[in-house]
């Protein structure tokens, strides 16, 4: 992933002061869902992203007090330089280096598109999780042969270009202690690599979307290395 915006830590920083750092994630996660499913580009556009779902989000769970700290928010990204950052083409997160910290969790995130993994990042922090986009079964292959996996997560909304059999087949030999779950485990594409995981002897750990994200998150956060 790229340096990460003094936009995005400036809101997320923000939000794990006032609110549980459960809470705090889950509102940035969905907040950044409702912005459209995209990372602000630029401080009018935080602002924008503050002054719409973030305040809503605040002011749902905290009432008067959400209005002020949405205020606060916004003046201080006022002061922040509005230069415009490119966002990253499909080609160019692909081939980007591989850089990690030693502190953080690997996350694979096997997706079609670059959304979840940017959503993710943004609401949990580097701080947390060093995730990798994975498109692809050459990517995964690709990956696999590079680092050592602390999580992997398979979208199951947006599922990589990987047939539910040859993903599993791939998972299979990935040590017992590495957890491997499914976000949209109510899904088509999801319920065909449980299956897929069952015939071959492991278990995905599953998400129901329709259980909202936040369980998702806390256990990223739980395998923090």
């Amino acid at each position: 992933m790229a340096r990460e915006a003094p936009e995005i830590r400036l809101i997320r920083e923000a939000l794990e002061g006032v609110l549980h750092p459960s809470a705090a994630s889950t509102l940035f996660f969905e907040a950044l869902q409702d912005f459209g499913g995209v990372l602000p580009a630029n401080a009018r556009e935080a602002m924008d992203l503050v002054n719409g779902p973030v305040r809503r989000a605040l002011v749902e769970r905290l009432g008067n007090d959400g209005t002020v700290i949405a205020d606060e928010l916004a003046t201080v990204l006022s002061t922040i330089g509005r230069e415009v950052r490119k966002r990253p083409s499909r080609h160019e997160e692909q081939t980007k280096a591989v850089s990690l910290s030693d502190e953080t969790l690997p996350v694979f995130i096997l997706t079609s598109s670059s959304s979840l993994v940017a959503l993710l990042h943004a609401s949990l922090g580097p701080q947390v999780m060093s995730p990798l986009w994975i498109p692809d079964a050459a990517a995964l292959k690709e990956r696999l042969g590079l680092i050592a996996p602390g999580f992997i997560l398979i979208d199951g909304s947006d599922f990589p270009a990987i047939e539910p059999d040859e993903l599993a087949a791939a998972l299979e030999g990935l040590r017992v202690e590495i957890v491997k779950a499914l976000w949209g485990a109510d899904l088509p594409y999801g319920q065909g690599v449980m299956d897929a995981a069952h015939r071959r002897g492991y278990s995905l750990t599953p998400f129901d979307r329709r259980e909202g994200v936040e369980p998702m998150l806390d256990v990223i956060r739980s395998r923090r290395a």
